[in-house]
């Protein structure tokens, strides 16, 4: 049984690294796999390539390299197409659209018998709880595991946890790559502005860095952790507290807000002095406490001991502590792995497709 995958967003950076995933590490070879890979279609912000018997290797390559194929008007055109098959087609959403990608969601999983997996964290951090839900309810249709933690097992677990009745009394943990880096090198006397410019350069941050300042991707990463253990979550309803003041961040762009960066250094210094002194480090944390049946959410950076789970971290690792009825708060149980990554995103999105299979086998 051959798995048909259109992937939208192919040609950005995630989605180029999951098309050269698929060709080059034997995923459409049926004598390699079971259940193989057919690419079927893939698209860009504007143009599409399409064909029932599959997209050749080079064909491919090409179109991820050119963005040359056909236009097409909007999403509702890979709706209209998905009505006209029956069940076999997987949408692969590898943009960062919000209000678009949730309506074509909403419409392949309300109005077809299509499934999609999404790297896109927006259309389920976005919506209301009951979008949510409703996205979501199945499974085999819905993978949604890439949306944090570039597909580490938080979501799957937390969702597991749920369904056998040991939903999480905390879920607490880093979740930003970017923001580790920064904290972890901050450890070394490194003045944050230097930080900052070197993960700039290495390609930690977002293209515009004070999108990973302002705690709103860990935000959103939350609420997509606190609504896959059970309970309604909306960005709305809490305060984020930005890793820096928001007096810091410039409208008038990256350049600005770049070269005013040093003035965070005599903060940031006074902060780690003050971290060392408790033996303590600097860390921006992500948390979720139940109190009665609500969840309490919040975010910032704070003080954690330094032989902590937390205050172990280094680099751009990520790690969530989960508590519940069966994992205590001395024994909580630990997910950890790289907060992002092309390869590593690109491989757990092949991962969600498995599972989205109707009749795996293994070769």
């Amino acid at each position: 049984m051959r798995q048909n995958v259109f992937i939208i967003g192919a040609t950005g950076k995630v989605g180029a690294t999951l098309v050269r995933h698929i060709y080059q590490r034997g995923d459409t070879d049926a004598s390699l796999h079971a259940n193989p890979t057919r690419v079927v279609g893939l698209a860009s912000s504007s143009s599409y390539i399409y064909s029932d018997r599959g997209i050749r290797h080079t064909d491919a390559a090409n179109f991820v390299k050119t963005k040359r194929g056909r236009l097409y008007d909007s999403l509702g055109d890979f709706v209209a197409l998905a009505k006209k098959r029956r069940d076999d087609l997987i949408f692969v959403d590898a943009t960062a659209l919000n209000e678009p990608m949730l309506a074509f969601h909403k419409k392949i999983i309300g109005e077809t018998l299509c499934r999609i997996v999404t790297a896109n964290k927006n259309p389920i951090a976005f919506s209301d709880y009951k979008t949510f839900r409703f996205l979501t309810k199945e499974p085999r249709r819905y993978g949604y595991r890439c949306s944090v933690m570039a597909g580490a097992d938080a979501v799957p677990f937390l969702r597991d946890l749920r369904d056998v009745e040991d939903r999480p009394s905390t879920i607490e943990g880093c979740f930003s790559g970017t923001l580790g880096y920064i904290t972890s090198m901050l450890e070394k006397n490194i003045p944050f502005s230097t930080i900052l410019k070197r993960a700039v350069d290495n390609g930690y941050t977002e293209p515009d860095p004070q999108d990973d300042l302002n705690g709103l991707d860990v935000a959103r990463k939350l609420v997509v952790l606190t609504r896959s253990a059970g309970y309604p979550a909306d960005l709305q309803r809490f305060k984020v507290h930005p890793f820096i003041a928001s007096r810091y961040f410039k409208d008038e762009g990256i350049g600005a807000f770049m070269r005013s960066a040093n003035k965070l250094d005599a903060y940031f210094e006074r902060e780690m002095k003050r971290a060392k002194q408790n033996n303590s480090v600097l860390r921006y944390v992500a948390s979720m406490h139940v109190k009665g049946n609500t969840p309490l959410l919040n975010v910032h950076l704070r003080q954690v001991p330094k032989d902590s789970e937390l205050g172990s971290l280094q680099g751009t690792l990520n790690k969530i502590l989960i508590v519940s009825k069966t994992y205590s708060k001395d024994r909580p149980y630990v997910v950890q792995g790289p907060g992002a990554g092309l390869d590593v995103t690109a491989q757990n999105i092949r991962r969600d497709l498995l599972y989205l299979l109707e009749r795996r086998l293994v070769a």
